[in-house]
């Protein structure tokens, strides 16, 4: 295969000689010959994977290390910069890593089973896909606490204490996404002090003002529950703890970060 030496360096934004070009393609074990201005690429019958040029000029990359390499800023009109909100969702990460919890991802599509039912509070209208290939992921989360308790079920006979968070996106039952930030506390002592007090931290931490009131929600354990114009946190219900095949108590919060961002 032949290579042209400005095709390479173009793309590579290099300056490499043929001589270079040679050396860089011999380390990947490829024969090479010089003719004049052309770079003949002797190819081994055991890399099928070379199709192109341009597979060529990634193995020089490799080569040379892609470490090695410039950054630069593209020279376009415009320069990209992070999203203010990201900046924020980012900030509440670390925020709450400070608290010692650790952070899990999971998937937006649930079920009204896991949604709902399990978590022992009544169902609501939410977005649901028209032909699901999966029953177990069927329709778009509201909250972010019944991930976090499928998170708990999944390590139930791992190490305890447990302190995982999550923030992520929630749609409604218009379709608009909602980012909430949610964790959960699972050991034998947990409790709705303890809540509170990273419940707190976090509101504190941001600087903003709250009135903390008493809060009826089914899957908290009745007078145990507390909640703010942001959010909510308590102790989960026994109920809620057996539907998830949990042995211990599980302490837990949510906030809307979309709200809280308004407010800063």
């Amino acid at each position: 295969m032949n290579l042209e030496l400005s095709y390479a360096n173009k793309l590579l934004g290099t300056n490499f000689s043929q001589r270079d070009i040679k050396i860089l393609l011999e380390e990947m074990r490829y024969g090479v010959e010089l003719d004049g201005n052309k770079i003949q690429v002797l190819i081994p019958a055991y890399r099928t994977d070379v199709l192109h040029p341009i597979d060529l000029v990634e193995d020089i990359a490799i080569a040379h290390g892609y470490e090695n390499f410039e950054p630069e800023i593209p020279k376009l009109g415009t320069i990209g910069e992070p999203d203010e909100f990201e900046k924020f969702s980012s900030t509440m990460r670390e925020l709450i890593l400070g608290f010692g919890f650790q952070e899990v991802m999971t998937l937006i599509m649930t079920n009204e089973i896991n949604l709902f039912k399990r978590m022992e509070i009544p169902e609501e209208a939410t977005v649901v896909t028209k032909n699901p290939v999966s029953l177990e992921h069927s329709m778009a989360r509201t909250w972010l606490l019944p991930s976090l308790m499928e998170v708990l079920e999944k390590n139930k006979n791992r190490e305890y204490p447990q302190r995982i968070f999550e923030v992520g996106d929630c749609i409604n039952a218009k379709g608009r996404d909602k980012r909430k930030l949610a964790g959960v506390v699972a050991h034998s002592k947990t409790n709705f002090s303890e809540m509170k007090s990273i419940f707190t931290g976090i509101l504190g931490n941001l600087g903003m003002k709250y009135k903390i009131k008493e809060f009826e929600h089914g899957s908290f354990i009745p007078g145990r529950c507390a909640s703010v114009k942001y959010g909510f946190f308590g102790e989960i219900h026994p109920q809620v703890l057996e539907n998830f095949n949990l042995e211990v108590p599980v302490t837990a919060f949510e906030l809307n970060l979309n709200l809280i961002f308004e407010r800063l």
